[in-house]
């Protein structure tokens, strides 16, 4: 999980980009921040590198911010970066995540409120700009598979809870909402194969409809055994329970630090939005 984490910031104001470079770089000096005028400087850094966050003008010297966005969202590095548009338009719309669409935004941020305000928009939508603090509920049954999976959280310093049984992770989620009001995990990590009288599935329709925690309080990666040559992956199963995402097993640790970043990613993103 501990990359460089990177901010591409495009406005074609010169004292614009200087007063954000700088109060960001004084709150959060561990971050990469790459600030462009225009936009084909920004593609070539988008090209080049994977951001968090890109944040643009609507009008820019060589390109329309809308007709960039369509561009950056070609590009494989960052088809699912958040990308906020800075306007003087009080419009502060979201537009939804639908990351496939090559004009998707993120959210609108009103310039009017001011380069503080956008700096801590920014921050909030890193999570307080701190490495990534991941609290993981695992399920797991299968020792083997527990030993592998813990080995890559372990390594990459992802903070979890291990539980063999549905029934034992929904006491410990009852206590933890009991206790302090609201979620306080960031991702249930479950396979579909477990001990007791639940399987994964059940254990997310319990999640999802007796607990409440909806996909983005808590996200969901389901862990399952890849399918046999005569057999089909239950699409319909994995994601009628609730599922947000899934992976197959035996795991691959980029690939796990992948999702878990995605999801996370998710959560961090609709707390930003909705304080």
């Amino acid at each position: 999980m501990a990359r460089k984490r990177r901010l591409l910031l495009i406005d074609s104001s010169d004292s614009a980009r200087t007063i954000l470079f700088k109060e960001l770089t004084n709150r959060a000096p561990d971050l990469d921040i790459i600030a462009c005028g225009n936009g084909k400087e920004a593609l070539t850094a988008v090209r080049r590198f994977e951001f968090e966050i890109i944040t643009t003008g609507i009008s820019l010297p060589d390109t329309d911010g809308y007709a960039l966005i369509e561009e950056i969202r070609k590009s494989p590095k960052n088809k699912h970066t958040a990308i906020f548009v800075v306007s003087g338009d009080t419009d502060t719309r979201v537009i939804g995540a639908d990351m496939e669409g090559t004009d998707a935004v993120t959210a609108y941020f009103d310039k009017a409120e001011g380069h503080k305000s956008l700096v801590d928009f920014i921050l909030n939508y890193l999570g307080s700009y701190n490495e990534f603090p991941v609290k993981v509920l695992y399920v797991d049954k299968s020792a083997t598979s527990t030993a592998i999976t813990t080995s890559i959280l372990d390594r990459n310093n992802i903070e979890y809870t291990h539980f063999r049984e549905a029934a034992d992770a929904l006491d410990f989620l009852r206590q933890d909402l009991k206790q302090h009001g609201t979620c306080t995990l960031d991702i249930l990590l479950t396979d579909l194969t477990l001990s007791g009288d639940m399987n994964g599935f059940e254990l997310i329709q319990a999640v999802r409809n007796g607990l409440k925690l909806d996909y983005l309080t808590l996200p969901v990666l389901l862990m399952t055994i890849e399918p046999g040559e005569d057999e089909r992956t239950d699409f319909t199963g994995i994601f009628g329970s609730g599922t947000n995402d899934f992976i197959t097993k035996p795991v691959d640790e980029i690939d796990l630090l992948g999702r878990l970043r995605t999801l996370v990613n998710i959560k961090r993103q609709s707390e930003a939005l909705n304080p």
